[in-house]
């Protein structure tokens, strides 16, 4: 058994005051685990275009330590320096296990460090690590050494455990799926406003509201989701809601009135904005080619929205097609068309009901504390079946 809390070295390449997905999920889970008591000390390498040399920055927060060390195209030399500081922590206060947080570059750095310290590591896949990384030439290679040092390996959908499990016979695969705060997503007085003047611009009288959330990049098929709701004579019967970024082919696309509905253009908003934005929505839409598990999904689903997604990553795991939203095979546009054609003919009644089980099922089955509990339960074995590994070896 151990005589404390396990003191953890975090690494990661995104974390607030860094906007995105990989910062949201990399401080919900380092808050999660610094609340049941770990000590957990974060280092982030940052890529920040324009810095002219490598820089580093400390802060003191939560019981633990967050460092910043920031470069721009110069990974090897940050990596050096940070190590540097890695090394001076650990001689003051030991570490018990480095999670690399991210299958690339973060991951590489945990198992390469863990292996100088002599102590166990976990790697975090969330998705493009793995889906994208894997087959880039410059890439690859960091993520296949991250998966295959790691003593345990954790993912957020179960078709990459499955993957990896392939690719590695034996090895250690844990699914920790995300969480949300879901009472972030309650509306307040202001924000009820905020939504019901939102609906009245968007004519929600006489259309569904479909939400699009994040960066609309290649990954995420905007094009075959339009194309799809214009087979279905569903583009006079809908408004897009779109919150995020478009790349210059989504962009093409929604200003193009004979190709796209209506639609509302917001810039990214933070959290704290995003509640009425996701409460003006009757469905949101994700219909990517490949994903981890989008943090947008939960947060949205916490607010009441029905999905409309395709199965990759984690999201057939989580909708049950009919009940909690609508699933429809990657790139299957048909597929699209149908799930599409089936929300739209929701009565009144029939989405509110849908909507609220969507929302008690989020809370029951995604929050913060159940996924803060698998990562450390996890995190405590690995340290255990470490130590006990070391032991076993001793002559």
């Amino acid at each position: 058994m151990m005589d404390q809390q396990p003191a953890i070295l975090w690494i990661t390449e995104r974390f607030p005051p860094m906007g995105g997905g990989m910062a949201v999920s990399a401080h919900r889970q380092v808050t999660a685990l610094r609340r049941k008591g770990f000590r957990v000390d974060v280092m982030v390498l940052h890529n920040r275009p324009g810095e002219k040399a490598v820089t580093v920055s400390r802060a003191l927060r939560d019981g633990g330590r967050d460092t910043v060390v920031s470069h721009c195209d110069a990974f090897g030399n940050a990596a050096q320096r940070a190590w540097r500081e890695v090394r001076a922590c650990h001689h003051e206060n030991p570490y018990d296990l480095l999670v690399g947080f991210g299958a690339c570059m973060p991951g590489y750095t945990a198992v390469t460090w863990a292996a100088f310290l002599g102590v166990p590591s976990m790697v975090s896949v969330r998705g493009n690590d793995f889906d994208r990384d894997w087959f880039e030439p410059k890439r690859g290679g960091f993520v296949r050494e991250a998966l295959g040092r790691a003593n345990r390996v954790a993912v957020v959908a179960e078709e990459k455990a499955a993957k990896i499990r392939a690719l590695f016979p034996g090895k250690s695969v844990f699914w920790c799926p995300n969480g949300v705060e879901t009472a972030r997503f309650d509306l307040l007085p202001a924000e009820q406003d905020r939504c019901r003047e939102l609906r009245s611009e968007l004519n929600a009288n006489e259309r569904r509201i479909i939400g699009l959330f994040g960066e609309l990049k290649y990954k995420k098929r905007v094009p075959d989701l339009l194309a799809a709701i214009r087979a279905q004579g569903l583009k006079d019967k809908v408004t897009l809601l779109i919150t995020g970024r478009m790349d210059e082919e989504c962009q093409a696309l929604m200003d193009d009135p004979v190709l796209s509905p209506a639609s509302r253009h917001f810039s990214f908003r933070d959290g704290d904005q995003l509640a009425a934005l996701y409460g003006a929505c009757d469905f949101m839409a994700i219909p990517s080619l490949f994903e981890g598990f989008p943090n947008v999904l939960l947060e949205a689903m916490a607010a009441g929205v029905v999905p409309i997604v395709s199965d990759a990553g984690a999201m057939g795991d989580v909708i049950v097609h009919g009940e909690t939203g609508f699933v429809f095979p990657a790139l299957d546009r048909k597929a699209c068309g149908r799930a599409l054609t089936q929300a739209m003919s929701l009565s009144d009644e029939a989405l509110d009901t849908m909507k609220q089980r969507v929302k008690t099922d989020v809370r029951d089955r995604f929050s913060v504390e159940k996924e803060g509990d698998v990562l450390a339960q996890e995190i405590i074995n690995t340290i255990k079946e470490a130590d006990a590994h070391r032991h076993t070896d001793r002559p």
